[in-house]
């Protein structure tokens, strides 16, 4: 029998490794090119007089805020694991250190630490992980973009005779939106046997990039599958609304002892924006890309000097970076003083050994 013929390396992870860098390279320039445009129109000399406006109190006060911010996220982690027995003494130093993470490594690579943290300390599977992290970030997202809609609404002085009839609108876009993420994987399933066919006769010279959105269009219904249950749902979207407010209220307090001093839809606005910068897809861990958000609200909302909200939204950054750097230490060091849950003979670990017992 003639050997076998060695397998060729396939072209699809070429072409994604390609893909990858193409992505990371526009990341690089986008960051550049905002950082370059948005440090010369601060006043670095009056920088100083702008720290000067924030009393101690305040610093103290966004901090236990964006200590709230993680711990709730440690809790909705633990409700979208859906076990029970996770332990607070791992999953809250896995949270503060994760989200350390997430803001000072690059290309979004810090995500991955929660799920390797997961696996390494608590002995979950990445799918497990992945699904409880995905979860997370679409309710997260859901929830700002909705809140800022809202303020953004409500805000505008030229829709005010129309704000009952918008309220309105944004209560049933919100339920349709949370029906949607519930049902999303059977939706995603049921829309893949008419859409997917059409995708592939568009893409019929590109093989590979049709079986790429085919594979994650049903990996995307089968995450957002396991966020189907009513309890867990109702849960996270809940917490999801104390995270937001964590957040905001960490904007709130250092807004406000910088003199900010708009209505609360404005405010809400202002924030969202600045919230949402993070999830733009082309930036180097948020530089540039944050600052821009919050001289885009605060230029927009609150009428301020474009020098002021620049450098503003430089302090508002660097306090997120110092907070995330503070507590993600902690998280660190705690994490190696806890022990690792044991893990049983067949894969199950110890706690969940004793308690099936």
């Amino acid at each position: 029998m003639p050997p076998s013929p060695t397998p060729t390396p396939s072209r699809p992870p070429k072409k994604r490794e390609r893909r990858q860098l193409l992505v990371r390279i526009a990341s690089v320039i986008v960051t550049v090119g905002l950082l370059a445009a948005l440090v010369g129109e601060v006043e670095w000399a009056k920088f100083d007089q702008l720290l000067g406006r924030v009393a101690l109190v305040s610093w103290m006060g966004a901090l236990l805020a964006y200590l709230s911010l993680n711990l709730f996220r440690a809790l909705r982690f633990r409700i979208l694991l859906d076990k029970g027995d996770t332990p607070w003494r791992l999953l809250i130093p896995i949270t503060l250190y994760h989200n350390f993470l997430v803001r000072a490594l690059p290309f979004k690579l810090g995500e991955l630490s929660y799920i390797a943290l997961l696996r390494s300390r608590l002995n979950y599977s990445m799918e497990e992980g992945l699904s409880s992290l995905f979860g997370a970030r679409i309710l997260e997202l859901l929830i700002i973009i909705l809140v800022f809609a809202s303020g953004v609404l409500t805000s505008a002085e030229a829709l005010a005779q129309q704000r009952e009839q918008l309220m309105l609108i944004i209560v049933v876009t919100f339920a349709v939106c949370v029906v949607g993420l519930y049902f999303g994987g059977g939706l995603l399933r049921a829309s893949a046997g008419l859409l997917l066919p059409r995708i592939r006769q568009l893409l019929r010279n590109r093989d590979a990039l049709a079986q790429a959105l085919a594979a994650g269009w049903l990996q995307l219904a089968d995450q957002l599958d396991r966020i189907r249950q009513p309890r867990l749902f109702l849960a996270a979207l809940a917490i999801s609304c104390f995270t937001y407010s964590s957040s905001f209220l960490t904007n709130y307090v250092l807004l406000r002892a910088l003199g900010i001093d708009v209505d609360l839809p404005a405010m809400i606005a202002i924030i969202s924006i600045g919230m949402f910068a993070s999830a733009f897809p082309l930036n180097v861990s948020g530089f540039g890309v944050v600052e821009g958000a919050w001289l885009l609200g605060l230029t927009q909302f609150a009428e301020w000097s474009v020098p002021d909200a620049t450098a503003t939204g430089f302090l508002l950054h660097g306090f997120q970076l110092f907070a995330a750097a503070l507590y993600g230490l902690a998280g660190y060091l705690l994490i190696h003083l806890s022990p690792p849950l044991a893990q049983a003979p067949h894969g199950e670990t110890t706690r969940q050994k004793t308690s099936s017992g």
